[in-house]
């Protein structure tokens, strides 16, 4: 009896001590990119001269780069939906302007490099959201879904694993990263001074990519 005990309690012991390295991964609270904020970058704020130029013309009418400064961003599922896949990016401060903001999420499978990202302009009245292969040549891309959490400052992207080379349970989705950018409208032309990228955001002390992300379901 009491080496049913004993091993009883042990077995607790290896359970407790095993959940919280399951549930690192996966969440606001353990992300696997983390970026330190008040770090965007790009022409239009290397520039100051023409960013208070444009603003008082009112072509970019904001006071901050806030809407793109990113403070994290992690990988989850849903085990009612195991042929999904989510990504989120946490804001500093998600705001829709009349500019087109670009919000991404990348990786890397089987040697492979996939993004998620959407675009979101005219205060919010046009949006976009697909996921496909990282590359700029023959681009196969396909549609997904992106949610603004305005409260939390949240853009969570949801997206089909058929759409990523179909990873099974216990895959590993490596070389994680977020990343931002603000284009100019003028319509019906896109001004092409200070497109792409105005954040890049990695993982802690600098490193070039956040945490693997395991896949669960």
């Amino acid at each position: 009896m009491k080496k049913k005990i004993v091993g009883l309690f042990v077995c607790m012991l290896l359970f407790t001590s095993i959940l919280p390295i399951t549930a690192m991964a996966g969440d606001e609270n353990n992300p696997e990119i983390v970026d330190e904020e008040n770090d965007c970058f790009g022409p239009l704020i290397y520039l100051p001269f023409q960013l208070k130029f444009l603003q008082i013309f009112g072509i970019l009418p904001i006071d901050s780069f806030n809407f793109i400064d990113i403070v994290s961003a992690w990988f989850y599922e849903n085990p009612n939906e195991p042929d999904y896949l989510y990504a989120a990016v946490k804001l500093k401060d998600l705001t829709v302007i009349r500019q087109d903001a670009i919000y991404t999420a990348s990786w890397f499978y089987n040697g492979r490099g996939y993004v998620v990202g959407s675009h979101i302009s005219n205060n919010g009245e046009r949006t976009s959201c697909q996921v496909g292969i990282l590359t700029w040549i023959n681009r196969d891309n396909h549609a997904a879904e992106a949610t603004y959490d305005f409260e939390k400052n949240i853009v969570t992207f949801k997206f089909s694993k058929e759409y990523i080379g179909n990873p099974n349970p216990g895959d590993v989705l490596t070389k994680t990263t977020a990343w931002t950018g603000l284009r100019l409208n003028l319509e019906p032309l896109t001004l092409l001074f200070g497109s792409g990228e105005l954040a890049k955001d990695g993982a802690p002390n600098n490193a070039t990519y956040g945490k693997d992300y395991i896949i669960q379901y």
